[in-house]
């Protein structure tokens, strides 16, 4: 089945095209499933910060009745799930659940961006470069979010940039590879890094992947609807996963996570 977990909305300040608009260009596109997943709002410590690519607490009660409301709407055309791209931020996820939850969510997808509390990342850089100590919290914590049982996949598991010894790299993201092997989480190869030519995907670690045997998804990222209409792009990822001896996972054998 066509389907896709990970769609943004202008909430997050840095996507375009309303919410009807990636329905209807996800129903010509031929999905049966759509998820959306904007970048969650946070409940940051810090006086006076806040990240400005993601929604604020004041949109979510929007972004929700307009998602709840399409999803009547398209019901005979196309499934759609409420969800959020949310970090794991240990001072404050619990108050980002209680929010997901007081709204009855259907799914959050890890996105971890950062490492720490965001705000704090530098704290676990080397003179302010990504190292070891950078890449062993990134791993640490994308595991520490993954055992609240929260989080239905891991979006773009391979971000955290490393440009150190590869032997390294392979046995800390085999740390992370082997964790969601072993809970079943899938991990997704992302689209938008892809066509964009991002340092991720990163081959280094889909060549441990592929030797774990984790799950995985294709995830769009679709931050303009017209995103969810590239076949091309599509079934050549699809290429490069099989090439590579992964096969996508099916949407009936992903485990849909409340929060």
């Amino acid at each position: 089945m066509y389907y896709n977990l990970h769609t943004h909305t202008y909430r997050c300040h840095h996507a375009k095209g309303t919410d009807r608009e990636y329905v209807e260009a996800a129903i010509q596109g031929g999905f049966k499933l759509l998820g959306f997943s904007d970048h969650c709002p946070q409940f940051f410590s810090l006086p006076g910060y806040y990240s400005n690519f993601r929604m604020t607490p004041q949109e979510t009660e929007d972004y929700v009745k307009s998602v709840r409301s399409l999803q009547k709407e398209y019901a005979s055309d196309i499934k759609i799930l409420l969800g959020f791209e949310a970090e794991y931020y240990p001072e404050s996820f619990d108050k980002l659940r209680k929010l997901a939850q007081s709204y009855d969510f259907d799914y959050l997808i890890m996105g971890q961006h950062f490492v720490g509390n965001e705000y704090d990342e530098n704290d676990y850089k080397e003179h302010g470069i990504y190292g070891k100590r950078y890449l062993v919290r990134y791993v640490d914590q994308v595991i520490e979010g993954l055992q609240t049982n929260a989080f239905t996949y891991v979006a773009h598991p391979d971000i955290a940039y490393f440009g150190g010894d590869k032997a390294f790299y392979t046995e800390q993201m085999g740390r992370l590879c082997a964790y969601a092997k072993e809970r079943n989480i899938p991990l997704e190869f992302n689209m938008l890094g892809y066509e964009n030519k991002r340092d991720y995907p990163n081959p280094a670690f889909w060549e441990i992947a592929a030797k774990t045997g984790n799950r995985v998804v294709l995830g769009f990222d679709a931050h303009q609807p017209e995103k969810l209409q590239t076949h091309v792009l599509y079934e050549d990822c699809v290429a490069k996963l099989n090439a590579m001896g992964i096969s996508l996972t099916p949407f009936e054998n992903i485990k849909i996570v409340k929060p």
